[in-house]
């Protein structure tokens, strides 16, 4: 009988995983990747797919050259079903999509012809912090005091945050939200706050209004009411996230998918059939590049905030969704559906 020694067993492992390596890098070396974005030019998506083409090459063996394809519609729904039967499967091709897109295929939108237990995720650039708000002169001071009053918010329409979360808590803790909803986007919800048309806002990112709104938020124009978040920012700690507002299991689960959203908003994947040693190299220079000095000051300079999510959590997640009790899903698609 022969006796393998440990340190053979580790030299052929490290010998394997330097041939590994070195064939990615004659992969990838004078090649172009495309980073597809489903949604259109001059957003935070495309914004944020242009910084990963300035500086994820320089962590991927063979620096390949990485452009940016913009395919929006049906609210990214449109890339997310090319990157699942169209696109090649060879690590030459990601994805940025928006993270209802996985809803929508937990809750059966006939649409949604993709599995994104199938996609490969390789990170995110950092959790959200979903919230609803009020203008400053509002006399609602915090969440309780919107179940004991009407509160108008402005919405977009159906399977957006600003009907699915107003509604959410209006039948989970008996909020009553008003909502008005017919606004082309969010630019124009908060042009109808600062006019006083409505009251508030139930669904702004807190990321995108520190960004996009920083005024509001330094001159404390807007009062915080619940986040629908992982974790409280650290600048409201005194403000509930909502699965504190969860009073009941089943309460719980469904205040725990919608926070799901958080996670996945902000998401790099790669389609299906992806030779696994190129995941690998992906996700490890994805991780990279959100820990480098040079991208971090060029992602304070852009105004993107990062709080990296690992590929592997991506995954797990997205998995566990499909995993949701039947009761807790029916109950999501009445707050996603169309009034």
């Amino acid at each position: 009988m022969w006796i393998v020694s440990p340190r053979i067993i580790l030299s052929v492992f490290l010998l394997l995983s330097a041939v590994t390596i070195a064939g990615a890098a004659d992969f990838y070396e004078g090649k172009t990747i495309t980073i597809i974005v489903g949604f259109t030019p001059g957003g935070t998506y495309d914004q944020m797919a242009r910084f990963y083409s300035r500086h994820l090459p320089r962590f991927l063996p063979g620096n390949p050259t990485i452009i940016v394809q913009n395919m929006p519609g049906a609210g990214s729904l449109v890339a997310t079903s090319h990157l699942f039967n169209n696109a090649n499967r060879d690590g030459m091709t990601l994805g940025i999509i928006g993270g209802g897109t996985v809803w929508e295929a937990v809750l059966g939108n006939p649409q949604a012809r993709y599995d994104p237990r199938q996609f490969n995720w390789i990170g995110g650039k950092s959790r959200d912090n979903i919230t609803c708000l009020v203008w400053y002169t509002s006399p609602i001071k915090t969440i309780m005091d919107a179940v004991g009053r009407e509160v108008v918010v402005g919405g977009t329409g159906p399977g957006s945050r600003t009907l699915t979360f107003p509604r959410a808590l209006n039948s989970l803790i008996g909020t009553k939200f008003k909502i008005v909803s017919g606004y082309p986007g969010g630019n124009e919800i908060t042009m109808a706050l600062e006019k006083g048309e409505i009251e508030g806002y139930c669904g702004w990112a807190l990321g995108s209004l520190k960004q996009r709104a920083a005024s509001w938020y330094n001159e404390k124009k807007v009062r915080f009411l619940v986040q629908f978040a992982t974790a409280r920012d650290h600048d409201l700690s005194d403000v509930p996230l909502a699965t504190d507002l969860a009073k009941t299991p089943e309460k719980l689960r469904i205040m725990e998918f919608l926070t799901s959203d958080a996670t996945l908003a902000w998401t790099l994947l790669a389609p299906p059939g992806v030779p696994a040693d190129r995941v690998a190299l992906l996700r490890s220079a994805f991780d990279s590049m959100l820990r480098d000095p040079r991208a971090l000051a060029d992602a304070e300079q852009e105004k993107l905030e990062i709080d990296p999510v690992s590929g592997t959590e991506l995954q797990k997640l997205v998995q566990s969704l499909f995993e949701t009790p039947r009761d807790t899903i029916e109950a999501v698609k009445e707050f996603t559906s169309a009034p």
